[in-house]
This record gives C-alpha cells, structure tokens and sequence, in this order.
C-alpha cells in the first residue's frame, strides 16, 4: 500500500458537499394541488355587459394571381411591398354595414 493521507482541505470538502446535492428540487415543491379549485364553476357576472349587435362574418376577398417570384415568407412580402408603396393601404376594418372605419397603411 501507498499511505492515505485522511485529511481533506476544507475546500475540497465543500465542493465535495456541492456536488452531492442534488442539483433539482424535488417535484413536490413545484406541484400546486389545484384540483379542487378545477371543480368550482365560476358563475358569470350578472353586471357583465351583453354582446350586441349581429355575428361578424370573415370576406373572402379576390383570389391571388401565381405569381414565380414571391417573397419567401409573408413577412418579408409586407416588407417588400412597404417599401415599394409607401401609403398604401395594407388593412381595412369594416363595420356592420360594410363601411370602411379604419384603414392601415404602410409607412416608411
């Protein structure tokens, strides 16, 4: 045998420490027991205002021509076209009778 010198420096031993424990806390401690709170219907609000008015419904607008050489993405093409058009219009929000209220346009 090779002589075993028993006697560790004091920080050797606190790396030692460090690395046995664990490196996570146990799954308990991040686990909410919310179950019984899943199980409570919240009632609605009776002061909550009512939605009025008729359902929206989504335009289809014209169908895109095929064109070879598109932009790669969406993004870039809003990029291209706002640059090429400046002020133009890219997005209408009509209201229920068909009206154009706002108008989005590119910008610079």
């Amino acid at each position: 045998g090779v002589p075993v010198n028993s006697r560790v420096s004091s920080k050797i031993q606190q790396l030692l420490n460090t690395l046995k424990r664990p490196k996570r806390p146990p799954l308990k401690e991040f686990f909410v027991d919310d179950f019984e709170e899943l199980l409570e219907v919240q009632q609605p609000d009776p002061n909550q205002p009512k939605p009025e008015g008729n359902q929206m419904n989504v335009l289809k607008g014209e169908p895109l021509g095929v064109v070879t050489n598109w932009p790669p993405s969406l993004l870039a093409a809003l990029q291209c076209w706002g640059t090429t058009q400046p002020k133009a219009p890219c997005l209408t929000a009509l209201d229920t009778t068909g009206k154009a209220v706002y108008t989005l346009t590119y910008g610079r």
